[in-house]
């Protein structure tokens, strides 16, 4: 899959940093930040959506080794109240916080 770096970038927000948007060749969207959080510091965060299906797992697989490489991530699945996507075929993967200790 090829891709390639998008020059638009999100009007700054705190507590975000390194914010990239890529496309695909297939018609993939990519986001890569680097989101301050609350208790785990600062963690590498993908946004990977596709505008007319979900994106299949080898895909996410894919654009996870590629830009965040070997480490732990994880995909979270919130409680309703906490859900928030702005993007109806989105997949959000989240690196694990070291402290987690997951090898």
């Amino acid at each position: 899959m090829k891709y390639r770096k998008v020059n638009k970038l999100f009007p700054p927000i705190h507590g975000i940093r390194n914010q990239n948007i890529f496309e695909s060749d297939s018609g993939l969207g990519i986001i890569f930040t680097e989101d301050d959080t609350p208790k785990w510091g600062w963690l590498k965060h993908l946004s990977i959506s596709h505008q007319t299906r979900y994106p299949t797992w080898e895909e996410i697989l894919e654009i996870k080794e590629r830009i965040l490489g070997d480490i732990d991530c994880m995909m979270v699945m919130p409680k309703k109240e906490d859900y928030i996507n702005a993007h109806g075929n989105c997949f959000h993967v989240w690196q694990c916080p070291e402290d987690w200790g997951i090898q």
